[in-house]
């Protein structure tokens, strides 16, 4: 049973009907003071004077007046009541009543049969059975006589609810619904009623529409706290999760949308030849701009999510155990899984929201002092691009060719972002100088644009997504019913079209520097080499580890190491092609090759073709010694993965430089 405090609801309910009264007032006062003139017109401005007085709350003036007016015109029924309602104000109740019965006994009207009733039972403070009885009965003769009087239907249901007469609220409270359904009373009454079945969201709408049309503070609070302490649990925190998922998958939804669109917009972008700088321009500058923000976007909704999905975890994983033991019968076994998942998916989230990553050499730090043919190409290339040259040359085993920018948050935020260029020996082997520099002049387009500064926010979201996967699988969370699992994959996917989109046009107006530079010829065959040769040095690298685990020969020059078992030439061929003439996915980082070239060679970029018989490896000093000490990495990265320790020795069956 729904508890309420009567004698409080009485006096505020009072009050709120009278609100609602007195939208209709004036009316009502011009009908009645027309019907006084005819009998007394003298007795007009004492009337009005006493309406005025009672509005104002000024109720001894009021009952004064109203007297004189029923001294002058005693058959004026209405002023006898108001003298009745006057009295009751003050507090003089067995004078109010006979002063109401005087009223009824002029004229049995709804109106004085509601007075009295009023009188009797809801303005006294602790009423007696008798007069609640007459109040009733008076109200019932009331409502045949006038049944959609909204006034009437009112003060019933002021005296249900002093009865707690649940049934007779709800009879009267569903009469004002439908006579007056914006009316304070109309939805103040109708929303206890509500509340009294259980009808928890209707009472708090109507509750709330009352509020909107005047009803006080005090009583929209009481009942208001009355609402909150009747509503379960379930519909306390259900609805607003449910609004709050539904939020947040309308926001995942936009974020695909967006992914869609501007992966659109990108191809465009990329298509148009744009200006004669490889710099974002026309709508490749706005593309890149909307590009910026929906990756903030996307990184400010990943850690906004995290805490959603953990709580989804932790109630479905505590909702699963306390069913169990709800039941009585207990699995330990499963409820052990479910407990473990729990813990294991709340550790790699906290684990992996902020990781932090030093800055460690990625392969061999070269002194370009030692290297002047190779400084002095850095050199160039940056000034032809316009930008400074890198810092740092790294040299790795493999087939990279990429910048980066590294530094603290302070450096990142400032101009002391150290550039770092990553060349991979197993492409130096053969690549004409000229492509090289259209290559690297295409590394240097990204420093000049900036793609590899800022952007913390998003190369952090997608660190955190990794190592979160990483460790989700390691503890054996990362599956379907795992509510965290489902989200990472779902995310990433999106997230992995945003940045790659992103990251698909950097590529391209990188490419418009490379070819302004150094000519689109030279460009693709650089792009070319680079493809290649990367999927040459792999067979190559491959076969050639192999043999020396298998025990046939040691592996001291693995980029000289000719395997006696060549990789098969058709099946090299197939993996060139396949690298060259691939579709583009939207998830991929890069455009297609064929897609980069048409690019470049759409551009008005008379660039001569220059030829140069000398390759990249000739602008290294020590070209042996260097190819040696990639050789060791590669033998101690294999060692440390498979646990294999390759034979020492010179293999004298290699060709030696």
């Amino acid at each position: 049973m729904t508890r309420f405090w009567p004698s409080l609801f009485a006096a505020l309910l009072s009050l709120a009907w009278t609100t609602a009264r007195a939208e209709t007032l004036e009316q009502y006062d011009a009908r009645i003071t027309a019907e006084l003139a005819k009998i007394d017109p003298e007795a007009v401005a004492l009337f009005t004077r006493g309406s005025t007085a009672f509005a104002a709350g000024e109720y001894a003036q009021a009952a004064d007046l109203f007297g004189q007016v029923e001294a002058k015109a005693p058959t004026f029924s209405h002023a006898v009541r108001r003298h009745c309602r006057a009295e009751a104000r003050l507090g003089q109740y067995e004078q109010s009543v006979k002063t109401c019965r005087r009223a009824l006994a002029v004229e049995r009207s709804h109106e004085n049969l509601a007075a009295l009733a009023d009188t009797l039972a809801i303005e006294a403070k602790t009423p007696p059975q008798a007069a609640l009885r007459e109040a009733r009965q008076l109200l019932d003769e009331a409502l045949r006589l006038a049944p959609n009087d909204e006034s009437t239907q009112g003060t019933s249901c002021e005296l249900a609810l002093r009865e707690r007469n649940w049934a007779g609220l709800s009879e009267c409270s569903g009469a004002l619904l439908r006579i007056a359904p914006d009316s304070v009373a109309a939805n103040l009454f109708g929303s206890i009623q509500a509340l009294q079945v259980g009808r928890i969201a209707a009472a708090r709408r109507m509750l709330e529409k009352a509020r909107a049309h005047g009803l006080p503070l005090a009583p929209y609070q009481a009942l208001s706290s009355d609402i909150d302490e009747n509503t379960p649990w379930t519909d306390r925190w259900l609805v607003p999760a449910g609004v709050v998922a539904a939020v947040w998958a309308g926001l995942f939804l936009v974020l695909v949308a967006l992914g869609w669109v501007l992966s659109r917009l990108a191809l465009r972008a990329a298509a148009q030849p744009g200006s004669a700088s490889g710099r974002a321009t026309g709508l490749s500058g706005s593309v890149r701009k909307l590009y910026a923000a929906v990756l903030w976007g996307a990184s400010a909704f990943y850690y906004a999510s995290i805490p959603l999905v953990l709580a989804v975890v932790v109630l479905v994983g505590g909702g699963l155990i306390y069913a169990m033991f709800a039941v009585g019968h207990i699995p330990l076994k499963l409820v052990a899984i479910v407990a473990i998942l729990v813990l294991v998916t709340v550790w790699a989230v906290l684990r992996s929201l902020f990781v932090r990553v030093k800055d460690e050499d990625p392969g061999l730090d070269l002194d370009t002092a030692r290297h002047p043919r190779l400084a002095a190409v850095l050199t160039e290339v940056a000034g032809k691009v316009g930008t400074r040259p890198v810092d740092k040359v790294f040299l790795t085993p493999g087939t990279e060719f990429a910048v980066f920018e590294r530094g603290g948050f302070l450096k990142q935020l400032g101009s002391r972002r150290q550039r770092c260029l990553l060349v991979g020996a197993g492409l130096l082997d053969g690549f004409p100088v000229p492509a090289f520099k259209a290559v690297l002049a295409h590394e240097y387009g990204h420093l000049c644009n900036e793609d590899t500064a800022g952007g913390g926010f998003a190369l952090a979201v997608r660190r955190s997504l990794v190592t979160m996967a990483r460790r989700l699988a390691e503890g054996g969370a990362a599956s379907w019913y795992n509510p965290m699992w489902l989200f990472l994959n779902g995310f990433y996917r999106i997230f992995l079209r945003i940045s790659q989109g992103a990251s698909r046009l950097q590529e391209v107006l990188a490419d418009r520097w490379a070819a302004l530079c150094y000519g689109a010829h030279n460009f693709e065959t650089g792009l070319r080499f680079v493809i290649t040769r990367s999927v040459r040095f792999d067979f190559q690298a491959g076969a050639s580890i192999q043999e020396a685990m298998d025990g046939a020969r040691a592996l001291v020059n693995l980029y000289r190491h000719v395997p006696a078992k060549q990789p098969d030439e058709a099946e090299v061929a197939t993996a060139i092609e396949a690298a060259l003439d691939r579709e583009p996915s939207p998830y991929d980082s890069h455009p297609a090759p064929r897609q980069r070239f048409a690019y470049v060679h759409a551009l008005d970029a008379p660039v001569p073709f220059e030829l140069d018989t000398e390759t990249a490896w000739d602008l290294f000093s020590d070209r042996e010694a260097l190819e040696r000490r990639m050789t060791a990495q590669v033998r101690a990265d294999v060692s440390a993965r498979y646990g294999f320790r390759f034979t020492s020795g010179e293999d004298e069956s290699s060709p030696r430089s």
